[in-house]
């Protein structure tokens, strides 16, 4: 006897598949901890795929997949460079694929990505019956296809439709059946789960320590995807120079992992990235700098003329900028910068928060209470990575 899986999203059954499920969907928006096993009463199963008879049924089943919200599932997609815009992209390459393949009797002139969402959201939003005619025109070709367009990358079609969802809504890929049935073992999904993580490369290993942990932290759902050099194990030099001497090897080995290398923002951090940006280097990488701060506008900075208010953006922000105000300041005031070196080449001093080792020590007792505020600097900074591979 045959078996049924099915992603539900809004009540509605997509890529339904026999015997089997399709295992790269679960790798694009699901971690192996989404898997969940829950008694549930008949009639909390789709009824739109078991029809009233198996929606009225008395007593309770075994739920067996994965589950997780759209806000979740859409942050996974776009991290790896998703957006509305790279969908439009999508679509219209799909639309060429169409053509060519004479895929649909419909004509597909007038039928663009922006009447495309509209279907979509009128077929979530509408309860509709299914067409008696198939691929005649463009709704029924939607809802015979579960709301994908021939041609359309897996993923694409999965943002398109997340984006039109409420966050709080709940996608979950529905597998009792295929595991109930013995296609698959209950503990396969979960092994199976597999995805390119994103290399991150950094300065030093204090902007690993503190930015994997804020990561771990503020967005558990995020952390698997993402790899941080290990400085200590593998010895590897840290300093900007030094970056952009690994970056070029990890270039010349034609490294195909998505990679980020993030500088930091000042003097020698950006002069080093300028160095770095005047290269060839391959599109997987993308070259950022710690981003501006509204507050370090007007920083104090101690120099030979005493204390004075400056834009430290681009002077003095390293990793230490952006663990808070609560742990830059004492007494309520801000610790200076202190001014180190003249940057012949650069034609700027380069600067370096005064009693950075008590400020590192006082980030890691505020990441050990768990404490998820005052973290907004920090939050710019990783919003800032997980948008690294976005096209806006």
């Amino acid at each position: 006897m045959s078996s049924l899986s099915y992603l539900s999203v809004a009540e509605h059954a997509l890529f339904q598949s026999t015997n089997g499920y399709a295992n790269e969907i679960a790798n694009l928006i699901f971690q192996p901890d989404d898997y969940i096993e829950e008694s549930r009463p008949f009639s909390a199963l789709n009824l739109k795929v078991w029809g009233d008879e198996n929606f009225s049924r008395k007593g309770k089943f075994t739920f067996r997949g994965f589950k997780q919200s759209v806000k979740v599932c859409k942050q996974r997609l776009e991290i790896y460079g998703h957006s509305l815009k790279s969908a439009n992209e999508d679509f219209k390459q799909a639309k060429k694929s169409c053509k060519k393949d004479y895929f649909y009797s419909f004509p597909l002139n007038n039928i663009t990505f922006k009447k495309f969402l509209d279907e979509v959201k009128y077929i979530l939003n509408n309860t509709i019956e299914p067409p008696e005619n198939y691929h005649t025109n463009f709704r029924d070709s939607l809802i015979e296809d579960d709301l994908y367009f021939y041609g359309q990358s897996i993923s694409s079609n999965l943002y398109s439709i997340f984006s039109l969802l409420k966050e709080t809504d709940i996608v979950e890929y529905d597998l009792t059946e295929i595991i109930q049935g013995g296609w698959i073992s209950k503990d396969l999904p979960q092994k199976q789960i597999f995805f390119q993580k994103i290399i991150i490369l950094t300065e030093g290993k204090t902007d690993v320590e503190f930015i994997s942990s804020s990561l771990k932290l503020l967005y558990p759902h995020l952390f698997p995807y993402y790899h941080f050099i290990n400085f200590d194990e593998y010895k590897v030099e840290s300093n900007a120079s030094a970056l952009v001497k690994l970056v070029v090897s990890f270039a010349a080995a034609n490294i195909k992992h998505p990679i980020i290398v993030l500088f930091d923002n000042d003097t020698t951090g950006i002069m080093e990235m300028k160095a770095l940006l005047s290269k060839k280097i391959p599109q997987n990488f993308k070259i950022l700098k710690l981003p501006d701060l509204k507050f370090a506008k007007r920083y104090p900075t101690f120099g030979p003329t005493g204390i004075k208010k400056m834009n430290v953006n681009g002077l003095a922000c390293g990793i230490e900028m952006y663990l808070g105000e609560d742990v830059l300041k004492r007494d309520n005031k801000f610790v200076p910068v202190q001014w180190k070196g003249f940057n012949d080449k650069e034609k700027k001093y380069q600067g370096e928060l005064s009693d950075k080792a008590t400020i590192q020590n006082n980030f890691r007792e505020k990441l050990k209470s768990k404490t998820q505020t005052n973290y907004a600097e920090m939050d710019i900074l990783l919003t800032e990575i997980f948008n690294a591979f976005r096209i806006k």
